[in-house]
Parts: structure tokens; C-alpha cells; sequence
């Protein structure tokens, strides 16, 4: 609650005795304590059944004095003076003498010397505001009065403080830690704990003082070395153990049959005791085995989602450093105990497995730093991308190029960013026993270089990496679980039918550029530094499978592309090209436009709109420093200004019986198990004309029908199916006028054969 000031109260308070009040020999005033009026002997209050003896004697001269001063104070300023005799002495009924002199009957005759000493005990006490606004502490009495020594209560080793606000409610519970052994203690001990971080020159620890019960048995341990010669010392701390083991007896025996005798099961209102700062927290997440270190522990008693959490760091690559993700877990609330298999989250040291589990972790953690940085691998499951309703999942079979950073750039809505581990404060790492694990830039190449995680840092790493699906054309969150190391294909330029002479062209060209040698540049820096093929010709020739052999070749990623992806309006095709060409170029990967006609067809004075997306792919393409592959089947009608762009054309032609024949022969020595076929089977195969697209389908479509038949895949199936292509090849030849929504065009012009026969 917040504290308002009044300035009534602040002058009635200063002023209680008047400005020109006379004298008072006896020591009598009237003071404001909470509203009320309250009556002071020489500085200590008279408790009001005294007061009221007097009060026949007093009254009316109480009565007259304000009457004088009232006509002559503004706004009402009350002066109190009281006569009384010495032997009237006000007694505190147990209040402490304001001076601090006493702590029991309080005498106002009387005066001891003061004593100094600082008293081995735990003294109970509020901390109050006064009229005047400004705190102090007293004893915890019905009417309390405020002292006039500041810090009287530090002469106690301990203090229990009650903390009220400047309207008299209760806001906490304090304990404050006066000797200066026990203050450095508890600092090196505790350190910097979540959300009541201990300070040496002022240790004051709030309820519900976890932290006191979580460190104390290494306050206990820590302090028996420290102050074995300190006498004092040692018995202060064996007063501060015995109030922690009284204060949590029933806490410190729940956790003992918990985790000490093994019984597993705890109750609600304990949970929080097997969670101290630190603890490692196994939990299932997206179907995966996790583990977090937690930070803290609280109950939260929300209305829609209560229970105990958690809140807890895990490890993160955010692509330019590695370090501390903070998430929340939470348990949520149940009635009396449970049995820890039954709980969400656990920590991971009382796990029947916790063994296993913490080998599995330590692997996966393993192969998530081998994944930190670009990274081009193979990619089967589920990938995930987090949306404003959840995890959207995509099934995910093929190349994927893991880059965090990147994909922090390219969308930065979904950037996360972690705290590196270097920067974690040494006493925190102390208190924690936090491992060692610290970031480092080394390297000759400027890579970024990390040095290996702790094992127990280790299995705190994320399960998923960021990267980007060249199946989906879009960046995702992949499971570590599911990566894979690339099985390259290396003899797949040499099974590319093509003409040796154009197919060695080719591989000098593209295996020059990979190498970033310095070479011939263009006079303005930056202009003309990719290479850019054109392959045109009729369809399935092999003008795509060029282009994917080449990305085996130099075991690059292959980014394909078609017109449809890159947008219908210039906008939309200058944003996505140059957002596709970012990509491919920070990869260093092979790209691949694949039916380019509309971009590259000659302008004209009447379609403005399609000379616009020509003149932007014109001038993105001026200054893409990758490998470019064009494919297109309309040479003939290429934009002039593409002709010089273009540093290697290829023409494909149909293919030929030999080309047919050595596309089956490849082909089916990639089917597993093989194909029962000899070379004159193949020759038989070549016959029809069929493209290397039709041929691929044609045995995908036997080995099905194979295996339908429950037989190895031989010629017979293959010649079934190859039929079944050729009469469909001819009948787009003599059908190509039929057309079969006319009435009876289907009987009066298509052969009713049978095509399986």
C-alpha cells in the first residue's frame, strides 16, 4: 500500500507541545501515535489507566491551557501540558525504555549505564511509520511508542520484524541478520537468491525464507569451520539453526521421507522444498525429454491456472551466442500428496532412470553444439513453428540448412535472444555450482569458435535448432533427434547423360566459383560475380537433374524455385528474389529458377507489367554472386539484355535410344533389391520414347505393381507399364481434337481396347 504523507498530522505532530507552550519542568507532553493522543513522562509513555486518575485534577486545567493557546495558534494547533507529581511515575507495562536502556519494567527515575553488548537472541519486533511519515522499530506491544535511539535494535543478534505500512497494515515479515561474521556468511553462502538477493552490509531475508532453508545445512557445515575460534560467532549461528529447524519442522521431515528415506511421495504444500535454486528439473516437452535448472520456486494462486512454478533456465543458441533461456514450468495444484512419477516435473536426481536419462541428455546435448553455426543436413520427422495458438508441426523429409542466425535476420518477429554464460555473476555460479562453460572467439578462419559445454550444461540444451526446410521454403524449428549427417551421391555427375565435352565445362566452371579465387571482377565492385547457366530444351532431358548433380558435385544445398514461388507482380517478385538470393548467397548454394520463360521473354511497347518483372530480374540478377541455373523451353523468345548475362548456355535434345538406354540403366540400379533385367531387356525398354522423367515414373509405378504381386521387379512389369506410357503419349497425338464431353465422342472416336493387354 502506498504511503501518503498528511500534513495535518505532520504539524499537530510537531507542534503537539505548542510553539510558546510553557514550561514544563516534569517532562510531560502529548504525542500522536496512530490518531490517537498519547501522553509522554520524560519521554515514555504513560499508559492511559494512569493518566485517567489524575484526570479530575488535570482536566480542567488541561481544558483552560487550550482554550489560552487555541485563541492564539492558527488552524487549531493543540498545546498539552500535564502537572503531576514525581511519585506518580508512569510504568511501560514491558515497553522498552526509548533510549534503549532496559528491556523490561521501564523506570523513570532511574538510569543504568548503557549497555552494548549485543544480545545472542532473536528479538521480536514491528517496523511502524509515525505521523511524520519516517519509520522506526519497537517491541511488539498494543500501544508501542517510538523510540528515540535509531537503531536500538540492532544490539540483538537477530530481529523478526514485522513490516507495516504508513496506514498501520501489515505488509511482511522480515528477518534481520545483525553480527557481521553471520552477515558474511549468509552472503557467501547464499549469494544473490532469486528475488532476495542477500546484502552484506544490510541482510535482511522476507518470508517465507526458503532460502534459509535450502542453505542450511551449508551454513551449518560452513559456519562450524569458520567460528571454530569465534565463541560468539558460533553461538549466533546455533541460534539462527535452531529457530530455521524449529521455524521448518514439518517442511524438513516431508523432504526427508521424501528424498532421504525414499518414499516418494510429497505433499502439495511441500513441493516447493525438492526445487532450491539450482536443482537440474527433468519434464516432458513437445513429446521430448527436457531438463531445466530452476531458479526459483513460488506458488501461484491465480484463479485460472493455479500451482507451484518454476522458473527455470535452459541452454540456447541465438546465433551469435550461446547462453541461458529463461521459461517458466509449472506444476499445477493438487489435493494432498502424490507420488513423484505422477508429477510433470521432477527433479531429475530422484527419477527411477535418472541414470539413462541423463546419458540420453548428455548425447542429445552433445550434438547440439555440433549444430551451432550453418550446418547443411538431412532432415526426417516432425518439425514445429511456434504461432500465436501453439506449435504449428510439419512433416519434414529432406534437406535442411540449420542457421539460426539467419533466420533471425530474415524474420525477427520470431528472434529470441539468450544471456551469455560469461556473463553469470561469480557468486552466483558459486551458490549455484554452476559449471563452467564459457563463450570464446578463436579460430583462423574468424569462425566463432565455443568451447565444450559442461556435462551438466550440456543436458540443458534445447532440443530443437532453428533452420530452414527446403522442402517446405521456410524456416522451422527441427529436432536434434531427427538430424542427419548427408549421404552425398558422388557418382551422379557421372551418371548425368550429358555430352562429356559440355558436362566437363560445366564442373571447371562451377568448381572455380566454389573455390572464391581471385579473378576477372567487373569495374563496378560486386557487379557480375555469379555464374549464371542456362539450360534449354524439351521437357525431361535432365535440364533439373543438371542442376541437382551440380549441388552433389560441390556438395552445396540445391534451392529450387519456380516462377509460381516468386510472385505474379513485380512487388512481389523483387521482395522474394532478393529474399531468395540472401539466402542462397549466405549459404553458398545452388539456385535454381526452374521454367523462367516469363522473365526471360523479350519486352514489349504493350505489357508494361511483364517488362516490369523483367527489369527486376534483370538488375537482382547483376548482382548475384551464387551459382544461378535457368531452365526454360522458349529460347527463342529471350529479352536481348539476357544474352549477356549468361556465361554458360546448354541445349538439351531429345533423347536418344543409347541416352534412354543408360537412363533405364541407372535408374535401376537404384531400385533396392534390384531390377531382374539384362541388357537386352534394356535395349527392349529403350525402344519406346519415353523422356528421363517418364522413366523414372514408369519404374516407380512397376515396383509398386511388383510389389502388389508380392514378385521381384523384372522386365515384365516394367514393359506393362511402359506400354500403358506409350499408349498414352499416343493418344495425346490422335485425341488431341476429341473432345470427350461431346455426346458419343467417346464411343464414335476412342479405341475401347484394352490398354493391360
Amino acid at each position: 500500500m502506498a504511503r501518503t504523507k498528511s500534513t495535518a498530522r505532520k504539524s499537530s505532530n510537531k507542534n503537539g507541545a505548542g510553539k510558546d507552550a510553557k514550561p514544563n519542568p516534569d517532562g510531560i507532553e502529548i504525542r500522536t501515535i496512530n490518531g490517537k493522543k498519547v501522553t509522554f513522562r520524560r519521554g515514555i509513555m504513560v499508559p492511559e489507566s494512569e493518566t485517567k486518575t489524575n484526570g479530575d485534577a488535570n482536566s480542567d486545567e488541561e481544558s483552560g491551557s487550550d482554550e489560552d493557546e487555541g485563541s492564539g495558534e492558527e488552524g487549531g494547533e493543540e498545546g498539552a501540558q500535564t502537572n503531576g507529581d514525581d511519585k506518580d511515575e508512569a510504568k511501560t507495562n514491558g515497553e522498552t525504555k526509548v533510549n534503549g536502556e532496559t528491556n523490561g519494567e521501564a523506570n523513570g527515575e532511574a538510569s543504568e549505564p548503557e549497555d552494548l553488548t549485543m544480545k545472542c537472541e532473536i528479538k521480536h519486533l514491528d517496523k511502524r511509520y509515525d505521523d511524520d511519515d519516517e519509520t522506526y522499530f519497537c517491541e511488539r506491544k498494543t500501544e508501542v511508542q517510538k523510540p528515540k535511539q535509531k537503531d536500538w535494535w540492532r544490539m540483538f543478534a537477530f530481529c523478526l520484524v514485522r513490516v507495516y505500512d504508513s496506514d498501520g497494515e501489515l505488509e511482511d515479515t522480515t528477518l534481520y541478520v545483525n553480527p557481521q561474521p553471520l552477515r558474511q556468511l549468509l552472503f557467501d553462502i547464499i549469494g544473490a537468491y532469486p528475488g532476495d538477493p542477500i546484502d552484506v552490509d544490510d541482510v535482511k531475508i522476507a518470508a517465507p525464507y526458503h532460502s534459509l532453508f535450502y542453505y542450511r545445512k551449508q551454513l551449518e557445515e560452513e559456519g562450524a569451520k569458520r567460528f571454530a575460534d569465534d565463541a560468539e560467532s558460533l553461538d549466533q549461528l546455533k541460534l539462527l539453526s535452531n529457530w530455521i529447524n524449529t521455524h521448518f519442522e514439518l517442511d524438513i521431515a516431508a523432504y526427508d521421507r521424501c528424498v532421504t528415506q525414499g518414499q516418494k511421495v510429497i505433499h502439495y504444500d511441500r513441493l516447493w522444498t525438492l526445487f532450491p535454486p539450482g536443482t537440474i528439473a527433468y519434464c516432458k516437452l513437445l513429446s521430448q525429454n527436457r531438463a531445466f535448472r530452476v531458479n526459483d520456486a513460488y506458488y501461484d494462486n491465480n484463479e485460472v491456472n493455479p500451482g507451484l512454478t518454476l522458473q527455470s533456465e535452459f541452454i540456447d543458441f541465438d546465433g551469435d551466442r550461446l547462453g541461458t533461456r529463461i521459461l517458466e514450468l509449472g506444476v499445477p495444484k493438487f489435493s494432498g500428496t502424490r507420488e513423484l512419477n505422477d508429477l510433470n516435473i521432477v527433479p531429475i536426481d530422484l527419477l527411477g532412470d535418472a541414470a539413462d536419462v541423463r546419458e540420453e541428455l548428455l548425447a542429445r546435448g552433445r550434438r547440439f553444439e555440433g549444430y551451432i553455426g550453418q550446418h547443411y543436413l538431412a532432415y526426417d520427422g516432425i518439425a514445429i513453428k511456434k504461432t500465436p495458438e501453439g506449435y504449428a508441426r510439419f512433416t519434414v523429409n529432406g534437406r535442411v540448412m540449420i542457421d539460426c542466425k539467419t533466420a533471425h535476420r530474415l524474420e525477427p518477429n520470431t528472434a529470441f535472444f539468450v544471456k551469455s554464460l560469461t556473463n553469470e555473476p561469480s557468486k552466483m555460479e558459486r551458490s549455484r555450482k554452476r559449471a563452467q562453460a564459457d563463450l570464446t572467439f578463436a579460430g583462423a578462419d574468424g569462425k566463432k569458435k565455443f568451447d565444450k559445454l559442461s556435462d551438466d550444461n550440456a543436458m540443458l540444451t534445447n532440443a530443437t535448432v532453428r533452420g530452414y526446410s527446403f522442402t517446405t521454403k521456410q524456416f522451422l524449428e527441427f529436432f536434434v533427434e531427427d538430424l542427419a549427417e548427408i549421404e552425398w551421391n558422388s557418382k551422379c555427375f557421372d551418371e548425368l547423360v550429358l555430352d562429356p565435352a559440355i558436362k566437363k565445362t560445366v564442373q571447371a566452371l562451377v568448381s572455380m566459383h566454389s573455390q572464391k579465387r581471385e579473378s576477372f571482377d567487373d569495374i563496378v565492385k560486386g557487379k557480375g560475380m555469379g555464374l549464371v547457366c542456362v539450360l534449354h530444351g524439351p521437357p525431361g532431358v535432365g535440364k533439373t537433374l543438371t542442376a541437382e548433380c551440380v549441388a552433389e558435385f560441390v556438395k552445396r544445398p540445391l534451392y529450387m524455385v519456380s516462377s509460381g514461388d516468386l510472385g505474379t507482380c513485380s512487388a512481389d517478385l523483387d521482395r522474394n528474389l532478393t529474399r531468395i538470393m540472401d539466402m542462397t548467397a549466405t549459404w553458398r548454394a545452388v539456385l535454381l529458377v526452374d521454367e523462367a520463360d516469363v522473365f526471360l521473354e523479350r519486352r514489349s511497347l504493350h505489357d508494361l507489367h511483364r517488362n516490369a518483372m523483367v527489369s527486376v530480374f534483370l538488375r537482382v540478377l547483376e548482382y548475384y554472386s551464387g551459382i544461378l541455373f535457368l531452365t526454360t523451353n522458349r529460347v527463342t523468345t529471350f529479352d536481348d539484355a539476357f544474352k549477356s548475362r549468361i556465361h554458360i548456355p546448354i541445349r538439351y535434345t531429345d533423347l536418344s535410344i543409347e541416352s534412354r538406354r543408360q537412363i533405364w540403366r541407372n535408374f535401376c540400379g537404384m531400385v533396392p533389391g534390384g531390377v531382374d533385367i539384362d541388357e537386352k531387356g534394356l535395349s527392349q525398354l529403350a525402344e519406346t520414347d519415353l523422356n528421363g522423367r517418364q522413366i523414372k515414373n514408369a519404374i516407380k509405378a512397376a515396383e509398386s505393381l511388383a510389389a502388389f504381386d508380392g514378385a521381384k521387379l523384372d522386365l515384365k512389369q516394367l514393359l506393362q507399364i511402359t506400354k500403358i506410357q506409350a499408349m498414352f503419349e499416343s493418344d495425346l497425338t490422335s485425341l488431341s481434337g476429341v473432345d470427350y464431353t461431346a455426346p458419343g465422342s467417346s464411343r464414335k472416336d476412342a479405341d475401347s481396347r484394352n490398354m493391360f493387354l
